[in-house]
């Protein structure tokens, strides 16, 4: 009798439990209906009631922890955010979060630690990276100073085809004549970009950004190929809570085997839309205006219209997938060579994941085709190029502001004038550091 009993007993607590369970469940799945509609003050009732059963459960939290921010219950929503850091050390989403809570809290020591630690991260997409920099500059400007910051790269670099030697044969003005033999060899490249923003108004969203980049790459053997450009980009950026809008400025200089050989000046407006937190999209226009440096190719000088459209994926709050289609127009300004006006069509998509709080990836492939305007002679053609570009870079962290990277690129052009077919491979190792 006894034995019938304690059976009974457990048998009805199983089904207590199991009632409980999809109890939550079905709780958890209105809630997640509520977040997803933004009715983040129902999301977070129902949130606050489960997570004392779910305290494990990161997804949970993170999501009482949006839905506690959204509805300004900030004390809430940095626990929660705190619970989501002790469980997924590496959620750069969660560190963002919390940057942007201490922020609301007025703990702005705090808010600045947290978004620098997050700005270090290569991986995270430029947007976001403006969206952090602009925090910053309002929490620089409480605190009355402007916020600078700075990125190193250095790289060993391997190019299996520095000089773009082509794929094979090919023929002009009716002889044959044999491919250009691919020349390889070892570079020590480096990459700085400052960056030094300040917010112009607290009420209005507008901030100025000063950003300058230098690049060096030294070939060890072909020094003809030796490249050095500087670059320097004041901007006026605008965000509100759905929409950011930069306009900016460029002056850039390109030296080639130390003999100066391209400068030029551009504007670039851009617009980006927040559809939902995960799904933005990104368009800029550019136009440049191209000054070759030598006499004799003042006839390269050129008008360069750029337009693009991507669409950005925020997949988990460690990873996102962005794909971009991008349209260019050259056309000279004097002369008469035919290798100067183009249509140039590009789409890519590029993916990031950052795995752990040490380790993470990028990925990229880009489809490409440039259709010429000008009929050579020579060729019997209008030239047209259709080109693939591979990219792959892991990166983990070796300390909070060093990382190691290793990076392969690939790509090849099919040309209907053979003698722009080619392709190569690129192996690169480094080291990236934020100041």
């Amino acid at each position: 009798m006894k034995s019938y009993l304690l059976h009974l007993l457990i048998l009805l607590s199983l089904i207590v439990n199991a009632q409980s369970d999809d109890s939550i469940q079905s709780q958890y799945k209105k809630g997640m209906e509520a977040y997803k509609a933004k009715n983040f003050h129902i999301s977070y009732d129902i949130f606050s009631k489960l997570y004392l059963s779910k305290l494990s459960d990161a997804k949970l939290n993170f999501y009482l922890g949006r839905s506690a921010y959204e509805s300004g219950h900030y004390t809430i929503a940095l626990a929660a955010f705190e619970r989501v850091e002790m469980l997924d050390s590496g959620n750069l989403r969660n560190r963002l979060e919390m940057a942007r809570t201490y922020f609301m809290l007025k703990m702005y020591e705090d808010a600045e630690i947290a978004f620098k630690e997050v700005l270090q991260n290569p991986n995270i997409p430029q947007n976001v990276r403006t969206n952090i920099e602009l925090y910053l500059s309002k929490v620089t400007k409480v605190q009355q100073k402007s916020f600078t910051y700075a990125t190193l790269n250095v790289d060993l670099l391997y190019d299996s085809n520095v000089n773009y030697g082509s794929l094979g044969d090919f023929e002009y003005g009716g002889s044959i004549y044999p491919s250009t033999d691919k020349v390889s060899d070892m570079a020590l490249q480096a990459y700085a970009d400052i960056v030094n923003i300040y917010d112009i108004g607290a009420k209005n969203g507008f901030a100025i950004k000063n950003r300058a980049i230098v690049y060096t790459k030294a070939y060890r053997q072909e020094k003809d190929y030796d490249v050095t450009y500087l670059g320097y980009i004041p901007s006026l950026v605008y965000r509100d809570t759905k929409n950011m809008f930069e306009f900016a400025l460029g002056f850039d200089d390109m030296f080639v085997a130390k003999e100066e050989y391209l400068r030029s000046l551009y504007i670039s407006p851009r617009y980006e839309y927040s559809h939902t937190n995960t799904l933005r999209s990104i368009t800029y226009f550019k136009y440049q205006r191209k000054y070759f440096q030598r006499e004799s190719e003042n006839d390269l000088n050129a008008d360069h219209y750029e337009l693009s459209y991507g669409l950005q994926k925020i997949l988990s709050p460690s990873s996102y997938i962005q794909g971009n289609i991008v349209g260019i127009n050259e056309a000279k300004r004097q002369g008469e060579r035919v290798d100067v006006d183009y249509n140039d069509y590009k789409l890519n998509v590029a993916y990031a994941n950052q795995f752990t709080s040490t380790y993470a990836t990028e990925l990229f492939a880009e489809l490409r085709e440039r259709d010429y305007s000008d009929f050579s002679i020579g060729f019997d053609s209008k030239r047209v190029d259709k080109a693939i570009n591979l990219g792959a870079n892991i990166n983990a962290k070796i300390l909070e502001t060093l990382r190691v990277h290793l990076k392969s690129t690939y790509a090849r052009v099919e040309s209907n004038q053979e003698r722009y077919s080619y392709d190569k491979y690129t192996v690169t190792l480094g080291l990236n550091k934020t100041f």
